[in-house]
């Protein structure tokens, strides 16, 4: 298994990374759920032969849409 790599939106993708299966969701917390949708992206990333990627968002988007609502989290960035 590849290492991790943490890259915030202000950095360029590594090119190493570019072309890769991105699973886009707010993982916070990995429920069966989210396990599925990693799972997915993984398995189409080495059928390809490409790197698997993972986009998640901090702030929660509905911090941003929708202040007024409480949000919950399983567990912090």
């Amino acid at each position: 298994m590849a290492a991790f790599q943490r890259i915030l939106a202000t950095a360029p993708l590594p090119a190493d990374l570019r072309g890769g299966v991105v699973a886009i969701g707010n993982f916070d917390g990995v429920h069966r759920g989210h396990q599925a949708v990693l799972e997915r992206a993984s398995t189409e990333a080495r059928r390809r032969g490409v790197p698997a990627l993972v986009l998640t968002f901090e702030p929660h988007p509905r911090k941003i849409f929708r202040p007024d609502i409480p949000l919950f989290v399983l567990t912090p960035p």
